[in-house]
């Protein structure tokens, strides 16, 4: 069967305009930024910004608690730290992810152990979880992989019958619904990534949790361990909320404060979410459309009573099917004119593949905490095979969605993409 000749081969690329930037800046942005510099001279570092948009995004979530931070890895650290594992302490969690999902466990000296995918819906598989829980757990971190939900019923029960607390990441799934609740309320705490994602302050992060002892420490740890006191319940409002004096230094923490000026942004961005992220489910309701039982495309499985927020859209290429691997049909669709079709998601590599685990680099030459003081192992993950993620993730790969989308540019994603496809399995077949 006759296929068109592709872009990649000398054929027409389905489209020659370009697409429009990642995220829309207006007025908005630039009034709330002249706030901060207007009242710099005498509040320079105030954290009035900080703190407005810490409560809309405790509001927007429902929620009592929201402290910002500087990243996602900040937040996720921070997460990791209120809950307060002792060293060589074991988080259950997932490989497939950024390494700041995992960096603040290191950081605070405990053990990633980590657990397969569901190969449907590629997040964390409950059932594994529970395998992995030893003695020495103290925590379930999940993430919610592409803005698609996890498990949270499954994974809730399980924390519950070992008595864990369990941490949201939910860096990729901004306003994502899980059953109709927003990811990022169903566990103790969350952290969220605001660098690059759907509602961007550029770098910049948030902690939110309604458990007013945890966001006492959350506060605290990134205030350089500082202890709150009790005024810091003084309510204000139904999610805003100020806190009050502190001991300094009363424990080991850090410093990652966002800005007024990250904040300012955020707030301007903060009107824009709602839509951003309908725009983007309208986006991946075309791209499902057009991949719909083509040979060898499997989509990101979403459950049903489920709702994805589509940080990326994330695809699965089964080679012998689709004839082609997914390095290839990445680089085809690009050559058709659409520079947000991605290859393998973090390389093909789950986390313990790489040299920080692999090899162990971490704490000068100790190996530390994966080997402990006495050169005990703790964990190998040279020799760890998870065989879902291993057969999976090298076929995983991606399409970074943009705020900017329109119907006119979801439709031409899509024909490119159906369009590669439908030729590499007929050259194949």
């Amino acid at each position: 069967m006759a296929t068109e000749k592709l872009a990649i081969d000398g054929g027409a690329p389905v489209r020659t305009k370009p697409f429009g930037s990642m995220w829309i800046f207006g007025d908005e942005e630039r009034r709330q930024l002249m706030e901060v510099m207007d009242r710099a001279p005498k509040e320079w570092r105030g954290r009035f910004k900080v703190n407005e948009f810490a409560n809309g995004f405790a509001e927007r979530h429902g929620v009592k608690y929201a402290i910002a931070a500087d990243s996602g890895t900040g937040a996720v650290h921070t997460a990791v730290a209120t809950i307060n594992p002792n060293p060589g302490d074991e988080i259950v969690t997932t490989p497939i992810s950024d390494v700041g999902t995992v960096l603040g466990i290191i950081a605070q000296n405990a053990i990633p152990v980590f657990a397969d995918m569901d190969p449907d819906t590629f997040n964390i598989d409950p059932a594994d979880i529970e395998r992995k829980i030893t003695g020495r757990t103290r925590a379930i971190l999940i993430v919610h992989l592409f803005g698609n939900p996890c498990d949270m019923d499954a994974i809730m029960d399980i924390a519950r019958r070992h008595n864990l607390p369990v941490i949201e990441d939910a860096s990729q799934a901004h306003l994502a619904e899980y059953q109709g609740r927003l990811t990022g309320t169903i566990g103790d705490i969350a952290a969220f990534s605001l660098g690059g994602k759907t509602l961007t302050t550029d770098q910049g992060g948030m902690v939110i949790t309604d458990d007013p002892e945890l966001a006492r420490r959350a506060v605290g740890f990134t205030r350089k361990g500082s202890e709150m006191d009790e005024q810091m319940h003084e309510m204000l409002g139904p999610t805003s909320f100020r806190w009050g004096s502190s001991r300094g230094y009363a424990f080991l923490g850090t410093h990652s404060p966002m800005t007024d000026l990250e904040a300012a942004v955020g707030l301007a961005q903060l009107a824009r979410w709602d839509e951003a992220t309908e725009m983007r489910r309208k986006v991946a309701a075309i791209i499902d459309e057009a991949l719909y039982e083509l040979p060898g495309i499997h989509i990101q499985k979403v459950a049903p009573g489920n709702k994805s927020s589509y940080y990326v859209y994330g695809y699965r290429i089964d080679e012998e099917e689709a004839g082609v691997s997914t390095e290839d049909f990445a680089k085809a669709v690009q050559a058709e004119g659409i520079p947000d079709c991605h290859g393998a998601y973090i390389r093909g590599m789950p986390l313990y593949k790489y040299p920080l685990f692999a090899e162990e680099h971490t704490y000068g030459e100790s190996r530390y905490p994966f080997v402990d003081e006495q050169g005990g192992r703790r964990i190998d993950y040279k020799n760890l095979h998870l065989p879902n993620i291993e057969r999976v993730l090298p076929t995983t790969g991606t399409v970074l969605f943009r705020n900017t989308y329109t119907e006119e540019d979801a439709h031409d994603i899509a024909t490119a993409m159906r369009k590669v496809a439908l030729h590499y399995s007929a050259a194949g077949g």
